[in-house]
C-alpha cells in the first residue's frame, strides 16, 4: 500500500523566522507519527526544518531539489530527486503529493501554493507561521474557487486536517484535476476506470 506524501512548503532560510522554523519542523514530525512521507524542495529554512522534524520521528524523507545533482541538500534527505530544472521544480513538488501545508513562506511559496491551487491538491495553511501562509490561509485563489486553502493554527491541527481532507477524497472516489482528465481520456479509460475504482474501495471504510 502506497504511502500517503505530504509536501512542507515555506520559506527559504532567507526569510525563514525562527518560529516558521520551529513549527515546520512540528509539521514533520507530526506527519512521521502518522507514517506520510515528508517531502520539501531540499534547501534551508523551512524545508530543512520539515525533514528534520520527519526524521525525529523517524518517517521518511524526499527532497526535490533544482539543481542537477544530488549533493547540495539538507542534512535530513532520505531520498534526493536532483531535477536539473531550476524552480520549475515547484511543479513537481506538488505532483509528487497527495497534499501540502503551507508555513510561513513569501513569492516563491505563493507560486507552489497557486499550482496546488490548480491542481486541485488538498491545501493547509499554518497561518500562525505568519508570512504567505497567513495572507492566504482561509481563502481562494480566484473566482474559480478550486480548492479553499485551509486555515491552522497549530502543526497537529495542520496535519490532522491535511489528512482527513486526502482521505475523505479517495473514499468519495480519487478526484483528480481537469488536466489529468484530459490525459486519463487519451488513454485506456477502461484499465484507469479499474485502478480509480481501487483507490476508492481502499477507502471506503476510512472515517
Amino acid at each position: 500500500m502506497r504511502k500517503i506524501q505530504v509536501v512542507v512548503l515555506g520559506s527559504s532560510k532567507s526569510i525563514c523566522t525562527k518560529k516558521a522554523y520551529k513549527l515546520a519542523e512540528e509539521v514533520g514530525l507530526e506527519l512521521a507519527k502518522r507514517d506520510c512521507i515528508t517531502i520539501s524542495g531540499g534547501g534551508l529554512g523551512v524545508m530543512e526544518a520539515a525533514l528534520k522534524g520527519a526524521k525525529k520521528g523517524n518517517g521518511t524523507t524526499v527532497a526535490i531539489i533544482p539543481w542537477e545533482n544530488i549533493y547540495k541538500v539538507n542534512d535530513y534527505a532520505d531520498i534526493v530527486i536532483a531535477t536539473g530544472i531550476g524552480w520549475s521544480r515547484d511543479a513537481i513538488n506538488l505532483n509528487s503529493c497527495d497534499g501540502a501545508i503551507i508555513v510561513h513562506g513569501g513569492a516563491g511559496t505563493l507560486n507552489e501554493a497557486t499550482y496546488g491551487y490548480i491542481m486541485n491538491k488538498p491545501l493547509v495553511a499554518l497561518r500562525s507561521s505568519g508570512g504567505i501562509a497567513e495572507e492566504i490561509a482561509g481563502k481562494y485563489l480566484d473566482i474559480r474557487k478550486n480548492v479553499k486553502i485551509i486555515s491552522a493554527e497549530t502543526a497537529k491541527e495542520a496535519v490532522e486536517t491535511v489528512l482527513k481532507i486526502i482521505k475523505k477524497r479517495e473514499k468519495d472516489g480519487y478526484t483528480i484535476s481537469e488536466f489529468d482528465k484530459d490525459i486519463l481520456m487519451m488513454e485506456d479509460k477502461e484499465d484507469w476506470d479499474i485502478i480509480i475504482k481501487r483507490k476508492k474501495n481502499k477507502y471506503k471504510n476510512v472515517e
